[in-house]
């Protein structure tokens, strides 16, 4: 369905609010508020399904931490993190009518800590904001990273993202050369004609009051209704011809791997990621054969997350047992349902704005912003920026 960014010179504008992305607070993962007080005038910042914007934490590196200190009784912030040199925040607060700075309670009910986060300065570091949600949804789209490396070159998930963090804002602000702060560090304020707006930050004042908002502010954690979303793909996605029974050997001499009993091989794919038995299945024709990708096997890639890591709270065994049982497949139910066009749908992180797939209509708008979110981590990542 191609890359977010395939065509960003001519398919990519910036959008009518860029000031905001200056001078405004928001997190730098998703783009979206902590502070609904004065947003949108038809909507209710109290409403609980808001609630996650208000819960953040401040991340950066520790040597920097003094330098953001705006104001406390004496004691120095309690560093969550265990890793020497990332500091990770107690929960934080901000608010639009408050000091402008994000505040850390103290400790036996003393007065807050002022904290200034995100400004740009030569000689040290900064702090970033992040929402809870995010910061794991990040954590995690990260972990996953990692896993594709040998273990003595793995390094813990908050220890990336906050090098990820640092690197990518030094770059923004050389690549700007303004004297001012530039706090989007993933270009959130873009937009792109074939997705629409990469964050909240993109959006018209006209979208805001057209509703536009709302599924950039819902929780893509608690709000995403997994389960009852991929049933009704499944349920939308019946098998329509049987696999083939025959197969046609090549007949050339077999070599190397080729050679392995069926056995064998069922073994040696055993202990292969998910990602390397599908490169063998399509090494040679051979290989194809031995190692069928059927029903089976996409319905376990489901299962185990191996190949939809932002999909960690999916329970295929909940889905089995409230899926329709067809007569077509009395020996196997399961393979009634096309789990592998299923499975490549739900891999798909970026959703056109027009000729979206007829499954993806009714798509939560809390699994959408999950993949976004996940999306923006996973194309830094890619970049190689860092980690």
């Amino acid at each position: 369905m191609g890359n977010y960014f395939s065509s960003r010179d001519k398919d990519e504008w910036k959008s009518d609010v860029p000031h905001a992305t200056q001078t405004g607070t928001f997190c730098v993962v998703c783009g979206g508020p902590f502070d609904l007080e004065g947003e949108v005038s038809n909507m209710d910042p109290k409403d609980p399904k808001f609630e996650w914007l208000y819960h953040l934490r401040l991340v950066g590196r520790v040597e920097d931490v003094e330098h953001h200190v705006v104001a406390s009784t004496g004691y120095s912030l309690n560093n969550l993190s265990d890793l020497p040199e990332v500091f990770l925040s107690e929960p934080a607060s901000f608010r639009l009518t408050g000091s402008g700075y994000f505040h850390i309670g103290g400790p036996n009910g003393q007065d807050d800590v002022w904290v200034d986060a995100l400004y740009y300065a030569p000689d040290h570091g900064t702090l970033f904001p992040l929402h809870d949600v995010c910061l794991a949804t990040s954590c995690r789209a990260i972990e996953h990273h990692q896993s594709r490396k040998e273990d003595y070159n793995r390094k813990p998930a908050l220890e990336i993202l906050a090098g990820l963090l640092s690197t990518s804002f030094i770059q923004r602000q050389q690549q700007d050369g303004s004297d001012g702060t530039v706090k989007d560090i993933f270009h959130l304020s873009t937009s792109c004609s074939t997705y629409g707006p990469r964050s909240v930050l993109a959006l018209s004042g006209l979208d805001h009051w057209d509703g536009g908002y709302e599924k950039f502010y819902t929780n893509p954690i608690e709000q995403a209704d997994t389960n009852a979303f991929v049933q009704r793909i499944l349920e939308s996605s019946p098998r329509t011809k049987s696999e083939s029974k025959f197969v046609q050997i090549p007949s050339r001499t077999h070599r190397e791997i080729e050679c392995l009993p069926k056995e064998l091989l069922d073994v040696v794919c055993s202990y292969l990621p998910v990602p390397s038995v599908i490169a063998l299945h399509q090494t040679s024709k051979l290989l194809a054969l031995q190692i069928p990708l059927d029903a089976n096997f996409w319905q376990n890639t489901l299962g185990d997350g191996s190949l939809h890591p932002h999909i960690w709270d999916l329970d295929t065994k909940c889905i089995e047992k409230q899926l329709p049982r067809p007569e077509v497949t009395p020996f196997d139910p399961m393979t009634a349902w096309d789990w592998r066009s299923v499975a490549k749908l739900l891999a798909t992180k970026h959703f056109p704005i027009n000729g979206c797939d007829d499954r993806l209509v009714d798509m939560p708008d809390g699994f959408w912003n999950r993949c976004r979110i996940w999306a923006i981590v996973e194309e830094v990542l890619r970049e190689g920026v860092f980690g």
